[in-house]
C-alpha cells in the first residue's frame, strides 16, 4: 500500500485526491514551471513512484489540477435579465474566480488542455445564444470570442500590479511630448471597469451580428 509521512510521523495512505491537493498546492506557489511529478512527492514525503499510482504523467496531473479549479467556478444563472446580461454576468464571475489562480492561464494558453467541467460553460453559452436567435454554430464562434477576451485579460493581470503599473506609466509619461496628460489619463483609468465595458461592448455586438 501506498502512504506518507504525516508531520506527527503516522504512516498515512496516499489518495489521487490527496496527490492533486499537493499538486495545486506546488502549482499555486510556485507556477506551473515548478510543478513536477518528483516536486509532488517531496511535498508529501513520498518516492515518485508512489505518484506514478495515481497519475501516469505530469499531463494527467494538470488535467487533474484543472478540473479541480474548476469545481470552484461560479454557477451560471439560469434566468433573470437579458441573456446578454446573463452573459456579461458569467463571463466576469469567470474572469474574477481565475484571477485568483492565476497559474492557471499558463495552462490554458497551452490550448490543448481542457477541464471536463468546464463544458458546462460552453454548453451554457451555446443556450443563451440559442435565446438570441443564434445557432449552435454562431454560438460557438461567440463562446470562443469571449474566451480569448477574458484569457487577454487573465494573461494581463500581472502588468497592471500597483508597483508594476506606476513604473510602465512613467515610462511612458517620459516619452511623450505631454506628460501630465498621459499621467492624468492612465491614473484615472480603471482596469476592471474597462474589461467590464469592453465584454458588454462584445457580447452586444455579438447578439445583433
Amino acid at each position: 500500500m501506498v502512504t506518507r509521512a504525516s508531520s506527527s510521523g503516522r504512516r498515512q495512505f496516499l489518495t489521487r485526491r490527496i496527490v492533486v491537493a499537493a499538486g495545486r498546492r506546488v502549482a499555486e506557489s510556485e507556477g506551473v514551471g515548478g510543478l513536477t511529478i518528483r516536486r509532488v512527492a517531496a511535498e508529501l514525503g513520498a518516492a515518485p513512484m508512489a505518484i506514478y499510482r495515481h497519475v501516469k504523467d505530469k499531463q494527467e496531473l494538470i488535467l487533474a489540477l484543472l478540473d479541480d479549479v474548476a469545481q470552484g467556478l461560479p454557477p451560471l444563472p439560469a434566468e433573470g435579465g437579458t441573456p446578454q446580461e446573463r452573459i456579461v454576468g458569467a463571463f466576469a464571475a469567470v474572469d474574477a474566480y481565475l484571477a485568483r489562480h492565476v497559474w492557471v492561464v499558463e495552462i490554458l494558453r497551452q490550448g490543448e488542455l481542457f477541464a471536463p467541467r468546464a463544458a458546462a460553460l460552453f454548453v451554457w453559452t451555446l443556450d443563451q445564444f440559442a435565446e438570441l436567435g443564434k445557432d449552435d454554430r454562431q454560438g460557438t464562434d461567440a463562446y470562443a470570442q469571449l474566451w480569448w477576451y477574458v484569457l487577454g485579460h487573465l494573461s494581463y493581470l500581472p502588468g497592471v500590479a500597483p508597483e508594476r503599473r506606476a513604473a510602465r506609466m512613467e515610462l511612458l509619461a517620459s516619452s511623450v511630448g505631454d506628460p501630465g496628460r498621459v499621467r492624468e489619463a492612465v491614473r484615472s483609468f480603471g482596469h476592471e471597469t474597462a474589461f467590464l465595458n469592453g465584454l458588454r461592448t462584445l457580447v452586444d455586438a455579438l447578439a445583433a451580428r
